[in-house]
């Protein structure tokens, strides 16, 4: 969680700048990048002739991810073949392999002379207090002074003494030059496959009555590992503590699997662990077997979180430092200034919707109105911080900032730079962004649209985790998480449309232009009514609409009678009486027969703002009934753009044109169409439970919201689990969440506990 000030270690350096343009640059480059070594190709030209590089400049890809139908290529750069650090960028394409943006930025490095190392790796650690049996990572970088030079540096990681006696797992910069050091930065931060060591136990077994510094900390943690540990399958611990530590990771496990569409915290199953009933000496920030200040850690390092016993008390600050894993398996934030401030803003953000996931909605994700108090992040001498309202609490002798107007220019002694007071501000954003509303102090800002807490932690985590770089700043921050909501929900949608809304409201600059109409929050794009054909308009000479026919444009009674209250004319009003009155009856009758052909819903997940026209019934389905026990209960397919409005004479739906392409239920006779518009478009035909949600609605509750995709391309199809809760299977293995896999005609598809096969006539 990082509560302990860093500036007794580091030396001075400058102040950062803020207020610097850092969106996102779009790319107009439309070459398909199928492969790996297509993108590594792709980067070194390409892009290195758009950021106007020397031949001694290079880009190299070292990493790729997926967020949702966008693939996220990490980008690092080198001079002399030499790395220079804090010189990172994000890749963006779009499904189709198709560079359409770049995150941060490249430019060419003046290195201070002389270019060439003076001292080894081994003379330059030499220099250097190291832990007795530490061991250290060593690389050859170019540094970025905060006077804008790069210096020729050893970069070191690993365990070293400072001036005070203890030791610390630090990166260290050394100038390969002359030996001086140039930085520190900590690589610990004081916040399903677990593991829990309980440290006081292997304390007691060596005995320990003394200050512990590494390598005896190592020791005492190997022992705990070996002999005091809890793991998946193992027996039941003793320790109340520790079986109360395990099943704590197994709801965070749970959290990030289901809220932020992760698994575990580099999105690859890592194992957490966990040591448990350790303690804090003053003075000291390495674990301890005594003490009583309270503290909690993550040590990127070891890949490990640190918690005393009482800390189980505020699971909020466990999800905090298993955040700070997040980012360091991810962006890997810089501890300092801007970077360390949003490294702080992102692990209270998920640390306070995993205490309101568990502790509040029960593990639920459905709508809840949340109280005051979950938003504060608790400790045992009382709130550390105030999401809602950063500015009622206090950081030493200063408020918590909550706007930009109030950003705290700290060195870099002094916190890291205000790494834990800066964080409030974009703590705020996030709130405003989850909430929706105003700015509590500054009321002249517009009103945010809230978007919910779920999808804003997972907007928060997606970014911290594929699209920020180590150097980002709040600015950076607003445009990669503008850069996941349009990932998961697309360009100009409520989610996007929050993102920016909210961090106008703290100040973060960035500019933007908001879309005319502001879409409903669909990842699947809904053709506009402009766009398709509409019921012929009924001629004024027509008699009462007969109780079958429902009247067109019946959602814009309103709109018409503003029409008609701008004539003069007195017959015309006397007309527009006996038209008002036929319309009434005429919208009453048709309410009714939309209320009888309405499928039945439970209150909690009853759709809002659907009108006639997207309800329709696909007839072809209806033989399902026979097998409800092993079906769905319902189905209710979103019209495509050709099938909306198609009603006979008698009022009731036309069945829907055959489709080439249907699921073939194993477990009845029943044919789920699929259409081949929506297929081949956007992104593709979705199937799930909410109705607003999906081309095709199968109403069950074991089926998700969304549940999965299926799509074709040029000369296949692809299907999609769109992180359901319970899992589709194709051919019998389950397909991984946003993981676009092949399938065939005649293959197997289990929809949760559903079973259909795919076809192609």
């Amino acid at each position: 969680m990082a509560f302990i000030c860093f500036y007794l270690i580091a030396p001075a350096l400058g102040v950062e700048k803020i207020g610097i343009n850092r969106a996102p640059q779009s790319l107009e480059e439309q070459s398909t990048l199928s492969t790996q070594a297509e993108r590594q190709e792709w980067v070194k030209t390409v892009l290195s002739e758009r950021f106007n590089l020397s031949k001694e400049s290079a880009l190299h890809t070292t990493s790729e991810q997926q967020l949702h139908s966008f693939k996220i290529v990490a980008v690092n750069q080198t001079y002399q073949n030499v790395p220079v650090v804090n010189s990172a960028s994000r890749l963006v394409l779009n499904a189709r392999h198709q560079p359409i943006y770049i995150l941060g930025t490249h430019s060419n490095i003046e290195p201070l002379e002389p270019a060439t190392a003076t001292f080894n790796s081994e003379q330059a650690l030499s220099t250097l207090s190291i832990a007795n049996g530490a061991d250290v990572a060593s690389r050859l970088v170019y540094w970025p002074s905060p006077q804008g030079q790069h210096i020729l540096a050893y970069e070191f990681e690993g365990e070293f003494s400072s001036s005070f006696g203890y030791a610390l797992s630090q990166r260290v910069f050394v100038n390969a030059t002359t030996g001086k050091e140039l930085d520190r930065e900590p690589l610990f931060h004081t916040a399903m496959h677990r593991q829990i060591n309980n440290f006081s136990a292997a304390c007691e077994e060596f005995k320990v009555k003394f200050p512990l510094i590494p390598p005896l900390t190592d020791r005492v943690e190997a022992r705990a590992m070996k002999t005091h540990a809890r793991t998946e399958g193992s027996a039941p611990s003793n320790d109340d503590s520790v079986e109360t530590a395990f099943a704590l990771l197994g709801n965070a496990y749970e959290f990030m699997d289901t809220v932020l569409g992760m698994d575990s915290i580099d999105g690859n199953g890592l194992r957490l662990n966990m040591f448990i009933n350790v303690h804090f000496l003053k003075g000291m920030p390495t674990i301890q077997c005594y003490g009583d200040v309270f503290n909690a850690m993550w040590m990127s390092r070891k890949q490990s979180l640190y918690v005393p016993k009482e800390g189980l008390n505020y699971i909020e600050i466990t999800m905090h430092e298993l955040a700070h894993g997040i980012v360091s398996n991810g962006s890997n934030l810089e501890y300092s200034f801007q970077s360390g401030a949003l490294n702080e803003s992102i692990a209270d953000s998920i640390g306070i919707a995993f205490r309101i996931w568990l502790e509040h909605a029960n593990k639920q994700t459905n709508s809840t109105k949340i109280p005051r108090e979950y938003w504060l992040l608790r400790m045992p001498s009382g709130p550390e911080r105030d999401l809602a309202d950063p500015s009622s609490l206090s950081f030493g002798e200063s408020a918590y900032p909550d706007h930009m107007n109030d950003f705290l220019n700290w060195p870099i002694k002094k916190d890291r730079g205000g790494v834990h007071i800066n964080s409030s501000i974009m703590n705020m954003a996030f709130f405003l962004m989850a909430n929706g509303g105003k700015h509590p102090r500054h009321s002249s800002t517009s009103t945010v649209t809230g978007i919910g807490l779920y999808p804003a932690v997972r907007i928060v985590a997606q970014a911290a985790s594929k699209l920020l770089v180590q150097n980002a700043n709040f600015e950076d921050a607003r445009f990669a998480y503008a850069l996941a909501a349009e990932a998961l929900h697309g360009k100009g949608s409520k989610e996007w449309v929050a993102v920016h809304q909210a961090m106008d409201a703290v100040g973060v600059t960035g500019a933007w232009s908001p879309p005319l109409e502001v879409p409903e929050p669909q990842p699947v794009p809904v053709p506009t009514p402009e766009s398709e054909p509409s019921p012929e308009p009924e001629q004024e000479s027509q008699p009462v609409p007969q109780p079958t026919t429902p009247p067109p444009k019946a959602e814009e009674p309103l709109e018409t009678n503003d029409r008609v209250h701008t004539s003069n004319n007195e017959a015309d009003n006397d007309q527009l009486v006996i038209i008002l009155i036929l319309g009434s009856v005429g919208l009453c009758i048709a309410l009714l027969a939309l209320f009888k052909l309405k499928p039945a819903y439970s209150r909690s997940e009853s759709p809002k703002g659907y009108s006639a026209e997207n309800t329709q019934i696909n007839t072809s389905m209806g033989n399902s009934a026979a097998s409800l026990n092993a079906t769905p209960d319902n189905l209710a397919p979103r019209p495509s753009k050709q099938q909306k409005g198609n009603v006979n004479n008698s009022g009731s739906e036309v069945h829907q044109q055959a489709s080439p392409y249907y699921l073939q239920s194993l477990e009845g006779n029943q044919k789920l169409n699929i259409s081949s518009y929506n297929v081949s478009k956007g992104e593709g035909f979705v199937i799930g439970r909410s109705r607003e949600l999906v081309h095709l609605q199968l109403r069950d509750e074991r089926i998700s919201r969304r549940h999965l995709r299926i799509k074709s391309h040029s000369d296949y199809f692809t299907v999609e689990d769109l992180n359901s809760t319970h899992g589709t299977m194709l051919d019998g293995e389950r397909l991984k969440a946003f993981l676009p896999a092949p399938i065939k005609h005649g293959q197997l598809l289990r929809i949760a506990d559903f079973s259909y096969v795919f076809k192609v006539s």
